[in-house]
């Protein structure tokens, strides 16, 4: 309970950041919707919130890597979008139209989840985690609830939405029993799948920048670049051969498997990251990600509120990035304040 009272603020921080920027700064839900309490109360405890927090409880008692917690991001993603949302099958609502009858097998829409799991992994869980552990170093290394809470929580938190899934889904209602049956095998059997891989990546330890000597004073631009780089490669990749080149889909699964290969291999390549260097690299990949997907396209379309708030996410970015830069070149980092590394 001491943890508990000692984590108050880093765990709501991050129960709140989660959804803010899957949803908010992704442009899938404008702000105006997000911050009704009809939305904002379900998607910051039930939805995001919950979920996230459990999963970030597994990592840090399971010291796992960069990797290792993207992994879970990806059973994250199957909650989402397998359990709640349901957008992995046909021939409900795919949420993004493009994906809608592309690459059908058994009623799973393939290349959409390859896309989407990884994405939220990166978005849902990775990015909001190490920001909120970069605020908050002194509690970044540590559980922040007790080992048998996370335990109920983890429990309660699954079971209900398997439940709601397996009886009062949408998906229940539109497929055949063998059908259902398939699905929920495979939602439940790749969520095992990353759970297992989770915990058989290499668990470096995050170093702070003075042991790590990856970090040079002055703004941190070859991870930044990095992030931007592979969410262009990765995401907007993958976007562009399914909206704009009408490829094939398994042109666009082989596409997005080797992108999902080569992008996280080299972020396996880095040795020992500190966690600026890890902040700077997801804030890369947002930066691209708002500037591409809600300003850019906000211009196209000629929607205005889109454009400006894709405007005021780049800001949002590029601000943290230079705070975090401005703290590093005077030589008082949150990271060198937040103690020695775990041994």
């Amino acid at each position: 309970m001491n943890a508990l009272r000692q984590s108050w603020r880093p765990i709501l921080l991050l129960m709140a950041l989660s959804p803010l920027l899957a949803e908010v700064f992704s442009g899938s839900m404008p702000a105006t919707d997000f911050f009704r309490p009809g939305v904002l109360l379900p998607f910051t405890i039930f939805v995001y919130g919950l979920p996230i927090l459990i999963l970030r409880e597994v990592a840090t008692r399971g010291s796992l890597g960069l990797l290792g917690l993207w992994c879970l991001g990806m059973i994250y993603g199957l909650y989402n979008e397998g359990l709640i949302s349901e957008t992995l099958f046909h021939p409900l609502d795919p949420a993004n139209e493009a994906y809608g009858n592309l690459g059908l097998v058994a009623g799973l829409r393939i290349p959409w989840m390859l896309y989407i799991l990884p994405w939220h992994g990166l978005f849902s869980l990775v990015t909001p985690v190490l920001l909120v552990h970069l605020l908050f170093p002194r509690q970044a290394d540590r559980p922040w609830l007790p080992k048998r809470a996370t335990w109920v929580m983890a429990i309660v938190t699954g079971g209900l939405a398997i439940a709601r899934f397996v009886f009062w889904g949408e998906n229940r209602g539109v497929q055949d029993g063998g059908t259902f049956l398939l699905h929920v095998a495979v939602v439940l059997g790749a969520a095992l799948v990353a759970y297992l891989l989770a915990v058989r990546l290499p668990r470096r330890p995050w170093l702070p920048r003075a042991v790590s000597g990856v970090d040079r004073p002055g703004v941190p631009w070859r991870p930044f670049v990095a992030g931007a780089g592979l969410y262009v490669l990765w995401f907007v990749g993958t976007e562009t051969l399914v909206a704009v080149v009408k490829a094939p889909w398994p042109v666009v699964v082989l596409y997005t498997s080797v992108a999902v290969v080569a992008g996280l291999g080299a972020v396996a390549r880095v040795q020992a990251p500190s966690r600026v260097a890890a902040a700077v690299f997801v804030l890369g990949a947002g930066t691209a990600q708002a500037a591409i997907i809600v300003l850019l396209v906000g211009q196209v379309q000629g929607d205005v509120f889109r454009s400006v708030s894709g405007a005021i996410f780049v800001a949002a970015y590029v601000t943290a990035v230079a705070l975090i830069a401005r703290r590093r070149g005077s030589g008082s980092t949150i990271e060198q304040r937040g103690g020695q590394p775990r041994r």
